[in-house]
């Protein structure tokens, strides 16, 4: 499917809510499995409660995502520090080819501000962040952590794969499938249309699994979400570790801030 340029204040924050050229592959992140799958039906409830666990607590993430579509490869890193229970955190957001562009996130009580931070940092772009949408599967809008949570609880068909580590502890392995709803999450509606018509067209749901790490205190440790159609591939790697941690974030100065109108809030 086509990939309209996400629409921002500044062409390189832009690029870094959406997508940026890199060849190189993500790192997997989990070792080695230590145990079989073991066939024990739909786990789906067992994901969903982990999700909501995670979601009451505060976690530092490390994030990959990257995109193929045959031809070229894009690799966007995102870190930073997010508690989920009190609405707010705080990510930086990169990409590693030659322009080596990056871009700093505050979430707080709603907010989303946004802004460059290489050279001139310029000023916060202010979004709603329950407003804001993307325009590619899998992505999350303005690079919410929650919202991929949301997405791998919405997992289909949940099997249990075995253990493996993951911050160098054991967590358990599942695998789900992603239905044409959790793809579809949050995607503004031009580009809904398109990713409906792929789907009418393949007669069946675009192939999209949700792996998903669960440590021994029930907490989510890793999630890997990924699509493919055609020569079209999206892969998103989610590292929690850090659990229960202060997050401090205050919202920038009033003076300054650009207002986004919800039209234009379309980030990924």
């Amino acid at each position: 499917m086509s990939s309209p340029a996400p629409s921002l204040c500044a062409a390189a924050l832009a690029g870094l809510v959406g997508c940026s050229s890199e060849s190189d592959q993500p790192h997997a992140g989990a070792g080695a499995v230590k145990t079989p799958p073991v066939p024990e039906g739909d786990l789906a409830g067992t994901v969903v409660d982990a999700v909501a666990a995670t979601r009451r607590t505060s976690a530092r993430l490390d994030q990959e995502i990257t995109m193929s579509d045959g031809k070229q490869s894009q690799l966007l890193l995102i870190t930073g520090h997010f508690d989920m229970a009190g609405d707010r955190g705080r990510l930086t957001v990169e990409t590693t080819d030659s322009g080596g562009a990056h871009a700093e996130e505050l979430f707080v009580a709603g907010k989303v501000y946004l802004r460059g931070v290489k050279g001139a940092a310029g000023p916060w772009g202010s979004f709603d962040r329950n407003k804001s949408e993307v325009h590619l599967p899998l992505r999350a809008p303005m690079n919410d952590p929650e919202h991929t949570l949301v997405q791998v609880g919405m997992a289909k068909k949940v099997y249990y794969q075995g253990v493996e580590k993951v911050n160098g502890a054991p967590a358990k392995h599942y695998r789900g499938m992603l239905d044409h709803a959790a793809i579809s999450l949050r995607i503004a509606e031009s580009e809904r249309d398109e990713v409906n018509e792929d789907r009418a067209a393949r007669g069946e749901d675009i192939p999209a699994f949700a792996d998903v790490w669960i440590d021994g205190a029930g907490r989510v440790v890793q999630t890997r979400t990924a699509l493919g159609f055609g020569f079209n591939t999206t892969t998103v790697t989610t590292v929690f570790s850090d659990f229960g941690k202060l997050v401090q974030v205050t919202a920038p100065a009033a003076i300054g801030i650009v207002r986004v109108p919800p039209s234009h809030i379309i980030t990924g």
